[in-house]
């Protein structure tokens, strides 16, 4: 290892801390990139990395196991904690024979669901004994953080035994009013099946999986919702809607009429969002919400997920929001520009016609 190099990338995290940088990206034979406000931008004073380079940054970053596990798998998804405070999400990968280094930084302390820009149902729905919550969103919308910032609102505001299962472990959350135990696949334990497995046998209100990795975690998370807990589960997805539909598609036909029968039964809500540029600078999120009432299980169970697209836009009182609508009000209060919000909207004819409305 050389230590020339090591401080070189100690010097680049430090500089990056407390910035609006989300990641940055190490790849031999260009210079280190950020991505800031979802921009991606070239640190230009800083030199060409080498294969040297990202060899003493992965001996400084990796224990020697973990290096072991890069050799032969070509890569590893980590946590790691650098000077006693900055947590940082480390994924090392090969492209064209070669290492490649992406550091997520993660945010610190974690903010309320209020300040993520979360409406106050999910305060109220984190107030649940038991069901399913979803939250979705593409890679880099903020997911992790919005699990981190609603398993801190239970820990410091009810007396509950929490128990995470991630890969990896990114947030660390101190118990509170709550207790609060945090599994790494890998070091905690070996598999996501064996995992959850345990965990009807124990003492514990809320789960929260930060994967769902195949259709037997899908269906373990399910039964532990329908089995009394409270859990919160991560998905990728581009909608709250599509969400659903991806969680019941991932299962055998002859499956999935049960799968939706079960699904709808558990859901309390799906909480999908998205990242946008905040004029100004900085991002802001937009949310939608589909709260499982008794409509929403109802076409759930039918499988007529067209229907759910009228009950987001018509069931607001209940406390629904549809991804257009929280859009166009963004746009209203002047917070997203409307060339930049456009684009983004589910359905560009809705959006227009909710922004012509006072």
């Amino acid at each position: 290892m050389s230590a020339t190099e090591v401080a070189i990338l100690q010097k680049i995290i430090t500089n990056l801390a407390g910035q609006t940088v989300s990641d940055l990206y190490l790849r031999a034979g260009s210079q280190p990139v950020i991505r800031r406000d979802g921009e991606l931008v070239t640190l230009d004073d800083e030199a060409v990395v080498t294969s040297a380079f990202l060899d003493a940054s992965l001996s400084w970053l990796l224990t020697v196991e973990q290096r072991q596990v890069v050799d032969s798998n070509k890569q590893l998804t980590i946590g790691y904690t650098f000077a006693n405070r900055l947590r940082l999400r480390v994924t090392v990968f090969y492209q064209q024979g070669l290492p490649e280094i992406t550091i997520r930084f993660i945010s610190n302390p974690v903010k309320s669901l209020t300040d993520l820009g979360w409406p106050p149902v999910l305060e109220k729905l984190a107030a649940s004994a038991k069901g399913l919550i979803i939250l979705s969103g593409s890679y880099g919308s903020g997911r992790s953080l919005s699990l981190a910032s609603l398993l801190s609102h239970i820990n410091n505001t009810q007396a509950r035994h929490i128990v995470t299962v991630e890969e990896p472990i990114e947030f660390l959350l101190l118990s509170g009013r709550s207790v609060v135990d945090q599994r790494e696949i890998g070091k905690d334990a070996n598999t996501w099946e064996e995992a959850i497995d345990n965990l009807p046998k124990e003492d514990c209100d809320v789960v929260a999986l930060s994967h769902l990795v195949n259709t037997k975690v899908v269906s373990q998370a399910i039964d532990l919702a329908l089995g009394g807990k409270l859990v919160v589960v991560v998905v990728e997805s581009d909608s709250a809607i599509k969400t659903v539909e991806r969680l019941v598609g991932t299962f055998k036909p002859d499956d999935q009429d049960n799968v939706r029968w079960r699904l709808a039964d558990a859901l309390l809500a799906v909480c999908f969002q998205r990242l946008l540029p905040r004029v100004g600078g900085g991002r802001v999120l937009v949310p939608e919400i589909l709260l499982g009432t008794a409509a929403a299980k109802t076409i759930i169970q039918e499988g007529k997920y067209y229907q759910l697209i009228n009950l987001l836009q018509t069931a607001r009182a209940e406390g629904m929001m549809s991804f257009d609508y929280a859009l166009a009000e963004l746009v209203k209060t002047g917070e997203v520009m409307r060339d930049i919000a456009l684009p983004q909207a589910h359905d560009q004819e809705l959006f227009n016609s909710l922004l012509r409305r006072s």
